[in-house]
């Protein structure tokens, strides 16, 4: 579960239309949560320590901070915020480092930042910002498209039932919990999505015991019965249920395109990649190929690279 008694929203600089300033706000409402919006600013000319005196340089930082606080009240002016919500303008050098610092001061449950887009491309370009938030933000992290969808009508959740390791149940079960309550909020469905490897080629001939086609009937069981398992545990419709033979990074955009899809639920275990490693190296091209909003979990335990 995710606690929504406190959500950060990340301002994007420079930019009048903040999709996940519209998201923060929707969440905020409906969850009575507090709202924290920032904006993390740095100029590098302000930190000349060969052309500027200390004094100077903090001189400059603030006029610098006051003039962009200015911007962000006057954007905040067209957008109808709850009344429990703050503003704050943080100077520092690497914006998601002060993003996780702002986190923790705070204690929020969530951040939202919205995603860039290209209009050369039709699929959001994730920013280096965005893949430091992902690997290393110990708070889940929502990425929220330029759609500004009003509901989250399906709700796609990228598990990996097929594996009997406790790690991998562990973050099968936060993801469909924090999945379950985004459904709650918004009166969607919860899909599950269930991607296990193409059944490898025979080395040989089949022999007169051993088919090929045994072989993968009986791994495509053993992954249907997992999945089948899990999702009679959280009360997941059996239509809900998707078992695809292939790489995650094809099967779980297809699913979402099929389904128009809203939002995906991904696990994020840091620099190892998305969900977990079976979702394999090629795990990042997954919520490069998609065209919807996407929520990146931590398993419990997670130790952020960030101190």
């Amino acid at each position: 579960m995710i606690n929504l008694k406190s959500i950060l929203v990340v301002i994007e600089p420079n930019q009048r239309q903040q999709p996940a300033l519209l998201r923060g706000i929707s969440l905020a409402k409906k969850t009575q949560a507090k709202l924290m919006i920032m904006l993390s600013v740095y100029h590098a000319g302000y930190e000349l320590k060969h052309m500027l005196s200390e004094t100077e340089r903090e001189e400059f930082r603030a006029e610098y901070i006051a003039d962009r606080y200015h911007w962000l009240e006057d954007l905040l002016e067209t957008y109808q915020l709850p009344q429990k919500s703050l503003t704050a303008v943080h100077w520092h050098p690497r914006v998601y480092e002060s993003v996780v610092e702002a986190a923790r001061e705070e204690q929020v449950g969530l951040i939202i930042k919205s995603m860039k887009h290209d209009p050369v491309v039709t699929s959001p370009i994730f920013t280096p910002l965005d893949w430091h938030l992902i690997r290393k933000s110990p708070f889940p992290v929502l990425l929220v498209s330029q759609k500004q969808q009003t509901q989250y009508e399906h709700i796609v959740t990228a598990v990996n039932t097929g594996f009997e390791d406790r790690s991998h149940a562990l973050l099968n079960e936060k993801l469909t919990e924090c999945a379950d309550e985004f459904a709650d909020i918004y009166s969607g469905q919860v899909h599950l999505v269930n991607a296990y490897p193409p059944t490898p080629q025979p080395m040989s001939k089949s022999t007169q015991n051993f088919t090929y086609s045994v072989l993968a009937r009986a791994i495509r069981n053993h992954h249907f019965q997992a999945l089948d398992m899990f999702g009679e545990r959280f009360a997941i419709a059996k239509t809900h249920r998707h078992l695809v033979e292939g790489e995650p990074h094809e099967v779980i955009p297809s699913i979402i395109s099929s389904l128009s899809a809203s939002l995906l639920v991904i696990g994020s275990i840091g620099d190892m990649g998305m969900a977990s490693k079976t979702l394999g190296q090629s795990a990042e091209f997954i919520i490069d190929n998609i065209q919807c909003d996407v929520l990146a979990v931590k398993p419990d335990g997670f130790v952020s690279p960030l101190h």
